[in-house]
This record gives C-alpha cells, structure tokens and sequence, in this order.
C-alpha cells in the first residue's frame, strides 16, 4: 500500500509541467496562488496531526529554505512555460549532482569516484539535451531558469542535512510553504498580474485549485507519511519515477517529441544519477549497520525537506 501510494505522489509532481503549461497564469502567479491555496489545507493537516508545539529557536534553516522553496516553485514553471516540459523535469533533475558538487564545500563530505562520474557522465547529458534545445530555437532562459531550479532544490537538500534538531513534517512543511507565499507577495504585487486569475475559465480555474490542494496540499502529507513505514533509500528509488512520468505525459497530453539525442540525454542524467543515488545509500546503511550507531531524532542524510516540485 505505501508503495502505490508513493508512486501515486510520483503521477502527481510528474503531471505538474502538464498543469502549469495547461493555465494561462505567470509562472510568478502561479507559484504564489499554489502556496496560497495549499496553506489551508497544510494547517488542518497540521492540526489533525496534533503537530510538536512551535519552537520558534529551530524553526531558522526551515524558514530559508521557504524562501528558497517559492524561488525555486517560480524558476521552475518559468522553465516549464519557456521550454518543452521533458526538457525542463531533465534539466531540473540534475539536482542530485549539484548536491554532490557541493556537499564537500558546504558539509565537508568527501567525494568519490563513483560521484565524480555521475557528475562528469550528467553534464554530458545537459550538454546534449541543451544542445538539441538551441538547435530547435528553444530560447535558453527556459533552461537555465529550469537548472536554477535544480540548484535551488540541491540548496534545500543540503539545508536539510545539516539541520541537527527538526521539527515535525507537519510544521516544517506549513512554515516552508507559507514563507514562500510570503516571500513571493511583494514580487505578485509589482506584477500586478494576479487579478488575471478571476477572469480563468472553468478548465483553467480547477487546474489552479488542484496545483494548490493536490500537487502541494494532498501530494506533500502523503510523501511525508510514508518516512514512518519506508527506508530513506527506497524512497529515493521511487522518486526517479517523477521525472519519467513528467516526460511521458509531455508526450501524451501536450505532443511533444522527443529524438535519440533527448533520449541518450535524459539517460545520461537520470540513470546516472539513479545509480549514484543507490550506491550511495547502499554504503551508507552498511556503514551504519556496521558501526551500530544509534540516530535517535534524525534521519539518513538522504531525507528530504518540502522540495520544489
């Protein structure tokens, strides 16, 4: 049952680009309005819960990564809405290697081999899916707004890692999120684009309110949930299906194509990747086993906070 669900989860971020190209909304309004419907949702969920008592001391790396979560939530639909949506979830997806670039700077980890070739082996990739955009005359702030989105979200893989007391799901996800909206207002407000909403018709308003309650809303209580019945390691695995899904619906309800460059470009990125992923993980539980550490109150160092999707 928690595996369907996770790959349930999975189906929903992955029909996010399908979602935002499908609504005639700035990627900027789109990001508050997702924040802004969400929150309701996120505090009863909070309260059904009965979520630790705020402890405003621990809530600092949650309330930077909120920030980081609205930028990351605009960056990201401006990629969708700018470039073709298997472009976009690929290009985003190089995120894991960001973490692994970045991890010896910022958390003094070392890095390995086998790292160093998922880093090398991914760029290849990007190289050759950027490559075929530029050819195809895709204008390249889609995909590079599409990679800040990935570099943001290995920022909050990276935050969460280094966070030595957390606080419940529940919390961190609410004060995550509405940080984000707020963060996002002052920029809404400038645009002034937002009123545009109420003129939306029926397709596009439902669209809206669902990017808000079940992408965000319903999708995040869910994948929180299951770090009670699965392993770390296991979720990571599955989460690979989003990205795959993304590109299989760009396919099936917005027509686009994809040629053997694309193909050999997204592999390149997602199965690298997936296999750094697994042989890291794999090491790090066996050194845990074998070591018999006890990590009460924290989690493997592949845990997630919010992402960006």
């Amino acid at each position: 049952m928690n595996r369907i669900k996770l790959v349930l989860v999975m189906i929903i971020w992955g029909s996010l680009g399908v979602f935002t190209k499908s609504i005639p909304l700035s990627a900027l309004s789109l990001a508050f309005l997702r924040a802004s419907i969400a929150l309701p949702v996120l505090f009863v969920v909070m309260k059904m819960k009965k979520a630790d008592k705020l402890k405003w001391t621990l809530l600092k790396p949650y309330l930077i990564s909120g920030i980081l979560l609205g930028f990351g939530w605009l960056t990201l639909f401006y990629g969708f809405k700018n470039t073709s949506i298997a472009s976009a979830v690929i290009i985003y997806n190089m995120s894991p290697v960001y973490v692994m670039i970045f991890a010896p700077l910022a958390l003094k980890e070392t890095i390995s081999k086998i790292q160093v070739a998922v880093i090398l082996t991914s760029f290849l990739g990007l190289f050759l899916i950027v490559g075929h955009n530029l050819l195809e005359g895709y204008g390249y702030m889609g995909m590079l707004l599409s990679a800040v989105s990935g570099m943001i979200y290995a920022s909050i893989v990276l935050i969460n890692r280094s966070i030595k007391v957390r606080v419940d799901n529940q919390t961190a996800t609410f004060v995550q999120i509405f940080t984000a909206m707020l963060v996002l207002l002052p920029f809404v407000l400038i645009e002034g684009n937002l009123l545009t909403a109420v003129h939306l018709d029926a397709k596009a308003a439902i669209y809206t309110i669902l990017l808000g309650v079940l992408h965000t809303g319903v999708a995040y209580t869910m994948f929180f949930s299951l770090y009670t019945n699965m392993k770390s390691v296991e979720i990571i695995s599955y989460s690979y299906l989003e990205p795959l899904f993304g590109i299989l619906f760009s396919v099936i309800f917005m027509g686009e194509t994809l040629i053997f460059t694309q193909i050999i470009g997204g592999i390149l990125i997602l199965g690298s990747t997936f296999i750094g992923e697994m042989l890291k993980n794999r090491g790090y539980l066996e050194k845990k086993i074998h070591s018999n550490l006890t990590t009460f109150g924290k989690k493997s160092p592949t845990s997630k906070l919010p992402c960006s999707r």
